[in-house]
């Protein structure tokens, strides 16, 4: 038996009815509900990579170029260019000089109590360079300006966060309370710093705006001067996931090394510096397609389960093939080729229904939540909003995960052709005179 007749015979019994008329057997049906269940596990596992890639994508991408950059250099307190704005100006203006290197900040951060006309709340100050929402372009794409206007021009100017903004019941226009620690004829006392609020921004991620409050540089020379503060300078490069990163690392730290009066310093990549969090991300999401994968390969033990059913409705058929020559390998290919259609068919089903449900996940959550509480309003019972700004997101990142997507094709086809090998070596092994014997 040929492999063009094994095929021939695996798409008769694929796609074609038995003899039997026109009722559907319980093999076909059982073909069908394999090829479904294929299809449904594959819809969820590739909106899940989908939305995840999209999630972690979109708060890797804030944490580095809103925070670190793609390598940060620790300044120590007593280095000359943590002194003052200048000095720290002209050292992220020497450093852009490295291979690889776009652009440099210079930035101070410290912790503070930030105080509202009625509520208080725990704030990362950033003093940051005057034009940093300018010449910094992923400051300008990521932060949507909510109410106000970005204005670091004056010293006593201030930026914040939505989130924080709603904490602290603040509004552009309103004053912002800052309550830092500072050291005093050996004592540590508080210190108020009032500031102007004149821009309201949202980088999209709650955690986020919760927690920033952008100032000008001077301030941390002026208004914090002997507070707690940490010296940064931040360099963005073309390499952010480049293997080359280093490379620009390693020029750095030559740069800083060849200045006897940079004083101490520490210098790490984003990779490093946020390590934990990516992690987590990491962990999170293998486990996710570890939860799917499972569910997938539950769905593929259907297709055995329709091929026994197959195969004992066609037993008759099997020992007439084999009567007339056909080997026991040829009818167990054909029947290892039907599973592999059933797990196609069900790829090609449950692939392009997940990526739509992916591209259009925020509209079809919109259109439930709208038909919910219409039904909700019916009864008078209330309101809900399946996407509350004050549960983290408000609208889903969505990232096509192409590379994934076409594993999860080859590890269908891979599983739907493990699972039909033994009730199709069964198949190959039927007696033709037991068959034929009893018909």
């Amino acid at each position: 038996m040929t492999f063009a007749s094994s095929l021939l015979y695996a798409k008769k019994v694929f796609f074609s009815k038995t003899n039997r008329g026109s009722e559907k057997s319980s093999g076909r049906r059982s073909l069908t509900g394999a090829i479904i269940c294929i299809a449904v596990s594959l819809i969820p596992l590739v909106a899940v990579l989908s939305v995840s890639s999209g999630m972690i994508s979109g708060i890797t991408g804030r944490m580095i170029h809103l925070s670190t950059q793609d390598i940060q250099v620790t300044l120590d307190k007593e280095s000359i260019y943590a002194k003052s704005e200048n000095e720290m100006l002209n050292l992220a203006s020497s450093l852009c000089s490295a291979d690889g290197a776009v652009a440099a900040y210079s930035e101070v951060n410290l912790m503070a109590l930030a105080a509202g006309s009625s509520f208080r709340s725990g704030a990362s100050v950033r003093a940051v360079e005057k034009d940093i929402f300018e010449k910094n372009k992923y400051f300008s794409s990521f932060f949507n300006i909510v109410e106000g206007d970005i204005d670091l021009s004056k010293e006593r100017n201030a930026v914040i966060g939505k989130k924080l903004s709603e904490i602290l019941g603040l509004h552009a226009g309103d004053n912002l309370k800052l309550i830092t620690l500072r050291k005093a004829a050996g004592k540590t006392v508080p210190k108020v710093s009032v500031f102007k609020v004149t821009g309201i921004v949202s980088c999209g991620y709650q955690e986020l705006d919760a927690l920033w409050v952008f100032v000008p540089l001077e301030n941390a020379f002026n208004a914090f001067k002997n507070s707690s503060m940490e010296y940064y300078v931040s360099i963005e490069t073309d390499r952010t996931f480049s293997e080359t990163l280093e490379k620009t690392l390693l020029e750095l730290k030559k740069m800083l090394l060849s200045d006897f009066n940079s004083g101490r310093f520490s210098i790490d990549t984003w990779k490093n510096i946020n390590a934990a969090q990516f992690e987590n991300f990491a962990s999170t999401r293998a486990l996710l397609i570890v939860i799917m994968f499972a569910i997938i390969l539950a769905a593929s033990i259907n297709i055995s389960a329709a091929i026994v059913m197959v195969v004992m409705e066609r037993k008759k058929e099997i020992a007439i093939l084999k009567s007339t020559g056909a080997s026991s390998g040829g009818i167990a290919l054909s029947f290892v080729m039907t599973g592999l259609f059933t797990g196609l068919s069900g790829i090609l089903i449950g692939i392009p229904a997940g990526l739509l449900i992916s591209v259009f996940i925020n509209p079809l959550i919109s259109g439930v939540e709208h038909i919910v509480n219409f039904c909700l309003g019916l009864f008078n019972a209330g309101h809900i909003k399946f996407l509350d700004p004050a549960f983290y997101l408000q609208q889903i990142p969505v990232v096509i995960p192409w590379s994934e997507i076409c594993l999860i094709m080859v590890s269908v086809i891979v599983l739907s052709i493990i699972v039909s090998v033994l009730p199709s070596i069964k198949a190959g092994k039927s007696n033709i005179t037991e068959v034929l014997s009893k018909n």
